[in-house]
C-alpha cells in the first residue's frame, strides 16, 4: 500500500511539475490558505525510496540517490522524526540537490500535505553548524512577471505555450 501511495504521489508530482514549467507564472508564491513553513529532514530520491518501501535512504544510499537526482528523478525530504509516508516531494528541479543526497536539508515553502508536496521557496543544506543555501534552478523560480520569458527573452504575450493565446489576450 505504501508503494502505491508513494507511486501515486510521484505521478501527481511529475504532472504538477510539468504544469508549473509549462504555464507562465509571475514568480510569486501565492499563499491563499496555506502559509510558508520550514521543514528539516533528509534529502532522498523519490524513485529508490518509493520502490524500496522507504529503505533506500541514509549514507549507504547517498551515491545512488545523487545519481538519481542528477538524472532528474524528483527530490523529496523525509522530515526529521517522521515515517516514510510523511516524505514530501520538492516542487523544483532536483539537479541542484544531487551533491547533497542523504544530507540534512532545510526547505522553506508552502506544504500541500494532502498531496505530499512542498512548493520550494528556498533550500539549504546543513554544513557543520551552519546552513548553506542551495541555488534553485528551474523556471518556476526564475520567472519574474515582466513581459520577457527568462529562458529565451521571448515576448510572453506572443510566444508562450506554442503560440496559444494568453488569458489577457482572449476576448
Amino acid at each position: 500500500m505504501k508503494r502505491f501511495v508513494l507511486a501515486t504521489v510521484i505521478g501527481e508530482s511529475l504532472v504538477l511539475a510539468g504544469a508549473l514549467n509549462t504555464l507562465a507564472h509571475d514568480g510569486n508564491h501565492k499563499e491563499g490558505d496555506e502559509k510558508p513553513t520550514t521543514v528539516i529532514g533528509e534529502l532522498i530520491d523519490t524513485a529508490c525510496f518509493t520502490s524500496s518501501d522507504g529503505e533506500a535512504k541514509g549514507k549507504e544510499h547517498a551515491e545512488c540517490a545523487s545519481k538519481c537526482l542528477a538524472s532528474g528523478i524528483p527530490a523529496s525530504i523525509l522530515p526529521e522524526g517522521k515515517k516514510e509516508d510523511d516524505a514530501l516531494v520538492l516542487i523544483t528541479n532536483p539537479k541542484p540537490f544531487a551533491p547533497y543526497a542523504a544530507k540534512t536539508i532545510k526547505v522553506e515553502g508552502v506544504v500541500h500535505a494532502e498531496k505530499h508536496l512542498i512548493d520550494v521557496m528556498k533550500a539549504f543544506v546543513k554544513d557543520g553548524d551552519k546552513w548553506k543555501e542551495i541555488k534553485l534552478d528551474d523556471e518556476h523560480h526564475k520567472m519574474g512577471g515582466d513581459e520577457k520569458d527568462d529562458v529565451k527573452g521571448m515576448d510572453k504575450k506572443k510566444d508562450d505555450m506554442g503560440g496559444m493565446k494568453m488569458d489577457s489576450e482572449k476576448k
